[in-house]
């Protein structure tokens, strides 16, 4: 299988799957960290790039690990783990 380039209606659609879930889960829209993944996700949508990085959800006491690929091969997905107290 050959890797191809996602296309802008795929990025879009897993998007906004993932801020769907985010907020079914109770992340409210209005929180710092749900406002800079949308920002994340849109411009994601509008590249042909990819994106990985951690976003802080402080009012949540977690942080959500963001994987947002260039190709069609992987789903862009989210991992929202519990901080960890040091």
């Amino acid at each position: 299988m050959v890797k191809a380039i996602k296309t802008k209606k795929d990025r879009l659609s897993e998007g906004i799957n993932i801020l769907k879930q985010l907020r079914d889960n109770g992340v409210k829209e209005l929180s710092p960290g749900f406002q800079e993944l949308k920002t994340k996700i849109s411009e994601w949508v509008s590249s042909e790039g990819s994106w990985d990085g951690n976003i802080d959800f402080r009012e949540y006491g977690r942080i959500a690990e963001v994987e947002l690929p260039k190709y069609d091969n992987k789903a862009a997905g989210l991992n929202f783990k519990v901080k960890k107290a040091f």
